[in-house]
């Protein structure tokens, strides 16, 4: 999955600017006649506020005033505002001027309304902007990029990176390939791999995608098309610089990143407005079935309580999308001490490779067991879905243990957020015993994803649930 995103806050900019037209609209209305809505019906001013922000529309597309928008500052943004306000002026004062229909708005109107409109539109830019910057790229949601150079160029890349102000992704470390400067930090970047352990660190951290600058000459032990491999393997996105020669390998696209042109190569690019489709659906469901959590909830949290002493609910650390780790919440189906035991019951494990799984588990109560068999025990990680940890469909999370036993190619698996409910769950997870079968599963389903494709899983999860099938 291509991990820098399209121009996506332009949209939200041109919905934040249109906002802030209609707020300066009404407020120059109120102060000029007073009563707004006497003249709303009886003059033009309705059909002139919708001509307003479609004219407003066209002008932001026409002038592309999102390019460049995070580089710039107070003063430039200042002066792009008032460019724009202009140029929205002369175009809907000659569209008035053609219709006749300007005598309905005085001067002091006008003058009133683009004033609130350069303060409120400099205003919400500037902390629109510090949203993306400030906040949005240190979160867990932002992508984050490990940067392979040499000890030479690592200053010039971060220099460059820093400069572009790239809202989308944060460089977590750098791996430095000519010496070895593990533990160091260059730039205010910590250095945390080497040529010889970089995939050990990718494999374990939080990783959306790598971006490899090298000089062009530069071939000591260093194999471009295997690491490349090896990345992409490992569900990771790779960014080329093309000042890198020699490669014999096609890509997948061209993007440009702060400022440098790289060629990506993904196993898999997601439409990102199918993604944020997804996020909606996950949000909607997320709220439904904690509503629904918190009404069963009451029912079962005594049932839990009477059989078990103990807590009425279970948290683990799971590992979810590209190694992100947060915590997952179940009610109780096992007794309290079913993570101490665990141990003891290693050896009948049924489970081919990273996962444990063992039928007819001693752990498991008997109002366990029931909510279990009708997955009632998963409904509160709809709160995990509704925070975004998750999705309603995806893969399974491996657990923290599970996860730093897995090979490199087995982190792909993660490209995407982790499920409630998923396709190897849906296709007789009980009779599943090798993990190679699950992760070939999970990659099947990362590789053809698709809304339609989460809508069947859903619809068979639900069959799953009320039958009772394949869920021990």
């Amino acid at each position: 999955m291509a991990f820098i995103k399209k121009n996506l806050p332009g949209r939200y900019l041109l919905l934040i600017d249109c906002i802030g037209i209609i707020i300066s609209y009404i407020l120059a209305a109120c102060i000029r006649y007073s009563e707004i809505t006497e003249y709303w019906y009886y003059n033009v001013f309705g059909w002139a506020l919708v001509l307003g922000v479609l004219l407003y529309s066209g002008v932001f597309i026409a002038f592309d005033t999102y390019k460049e928008f995070v580089k710039r500052g107070f003063i430039d943004e200042f002066l792009e505002v008032c460019k724009l306000n202009i140029i929205f002026s002369l175009t809907i004062t000659a569209f008035l001027f053609l219709t006749r229909e300007g005598v309905a708005f005085s001067r002091l109107f006008f003058l009133l309304f683009f004033f609130f409109n350069t303060i409120i539109s400099l205003t919400v830019r500037q902390y629109f902007k510090w949203i993306l910057l400030g906040v949005y790229k240190k979160s867990r949601a932002s992508s984050k990029i490990m940067v392979v150079t040499t000890t030479t160029q690592a200053g010039e890349v971060l220099k460059q990176i820093n400069g572009e102000n790239s809202w989308e992704y944060e460089v977590s470390y750098l791996t430095i390939v000519d010496l070895d400067m593990t533990g160091n930090e260059m730039f205010g970047v910590p250095v945390r791999a080497g040529i010889q352990n970089m995939f050990e660190v990718a494999k374990q951290e939080v990783l959306d995608g790598v971006f490899i600058h090298l000089p062009s000459n530069y071939t000591v032990n260093f194999n471009l098309e295997d690491i490349i491999f090896q990345f992409k393997n490992m569900g990771v996105n790779v960014n080329l610089s093309i000042n890198t020669f020699g490669l014999r390998l096609s890509e997948q696209s061209i993007q440009n990143m702060s400022g440098y042109h790289v060629l990506t190569f993904s196993n898999k690019v997601f439409d990102e407005y199918h993604l944020h489709i997804k996020r909606l659906i996950d949000i909607l469901g997320g709220i439904i079935g904690c509503i629904l959590t918190l009404v069963l909830g009451v029912f079962i949290a005594i049932a839990i309580i009477i059989e078990s002493p103990g807590p009425v609910f279970f948290s683990q650390v799971r590992v979810g999308k590209n190694g992100r780790r947060f915590r997952i919440y179940k009610f109780r189906s096992m007794c309290a001490e079913a993570e101490a035991r665990k141990a003891e019951l290693m050896g009948q494990n049924e489970m081919e490779g990273q996962m444990f799984k063992i039928t007819d588990d001693p752990r498991i109560t008997k109002v366990g067991s029931f909510l279990r068999k009708t997955s009632l025990d998963e409904f509160p990680q709809f709160l995990n879905v509704l925070k975004g940890d998750m999705s309603l469909v995806g893969t399974r999370p491996p657990t923290e243990e599970e996860f730093l036993r897995y090979e490199g190619r087995h982190k792909r698996r993660l490209a995407l957020n982790c499920g409630l409910t998923g396709l190897w769950q849906v296709s007789g997870r009980s009779n599943i015993t090798d993990f190679e079968e699950v992760v070939k599963l999970d990659l099947t389903y990362i590789d053809n994803w698709s809304l339609k494709m989460d809508l069947k899983i859903i619809l068979k999860t639900i069959f799953v649930v009320l039958f009772g099938r394949g869920s021990k």
